[in-house]
């Protein structure tokens, strides 16, 4: 990162009554120190430099506060990544470069933390990371976990229970039940009765035999999930 440094003014505001010069050379004078000089500025008062200023911009000063001597530090460019080439601008400071680097070369360590949940890296620090195994496999017809062994899909049961239906699974929206023809005895005089309201099937009544019959509803061949028909479904 490059470090801009600035010529550091410090204020020091001495007040006088009756209109006088906020300050007068002599008074701001006597607030010099080994480090800071200080000058008058009669509107605004006494304000101070700091003594040691950085020769360019890959330099940063210090100041002995006993002797007032001034010394020059040499900037860090260094950002700690091996895939950069760090240097310094006397006009601007530090900038990187990138090179060209290899991360099996750069990176000496084992990372394998011994958990199949995680995948292990090195990444260009150096430094081991450890991030959560993604077990999802974007399969609505399996549960998705993680086990000793790593990855366990396990497959879903979509079984209804409704003799009146196939139960299938669908890769993209998991579970649907298809109506089927079917005959449930239950006392019935009109077809509303039979209504199951699953707008996926037709109903009617039997009045010979107070019976519900029901078929699929039809959908040119294709299911009807979540009351309407989904062509170009897949099924597993």
């Amino acid at each position: 990162m490059n470090k801009l440094l600035v010529l550091t003014i410090i204020f020091s505001i001495i007040s006088f009554s009756n209109g006088a010069p906020k300050c007068t050379s002599s008074s701001c004078a006597s607030l010099n120190t080994k480090c800071t000089n200080y000058y008058c500025n009669s509107q605004a008062g006494c304000y101070g430099i700091e003594k040691c200023q950085p020769i360019d911009a890959c330099h940063y000063p210090t100041c002995n506060s006993t002797t007032g001597n001034c010394t020059q530090h040499q900037m860090n460019c260094d950002d700690g990544n091996p895939c950069t080439d760090d240097f310094c601008n006397v006009g601007y400071g530090c900038y990187s470069v990138g090179n060209d680097c290899d991360p099996a070369v750069i990176c000496q360590k084992n990372c394998n933390d011994g958990n199949p949940c995680t995948d292990d890296y090195c990444d260009y620090y150096n430094t081991c990371q450890h991030s959560l195994t993604n077990c999802i496999d974007h399969d609505e017809c399996t549960l998705d976990s993680c086990g000793p062994n790593g990855c366990i899909f396990t497959n879903i049961s979509c079984n209804d229970n409704d003799p009146c239906t196939a139960d299938y699974c669908s890769n993209l929206y998991g579970c649907y039940h298809q109506p089927i023809e079917c005959s449930i005895k239950v006392p019935c005089t009109t077809t509303s009765a039979c209504n199951r309201n699953n707008l996926c099937e037709d109903y009617t009544c039997d009045l010979s035999t107070h019976t519900c019959k029901y078929t699929a509803k039809y959908c040119g061949g294709w299911p009807c999930i979540n009351n309407q028909c989904m062509t170009g479904y897949i099924t597993n």
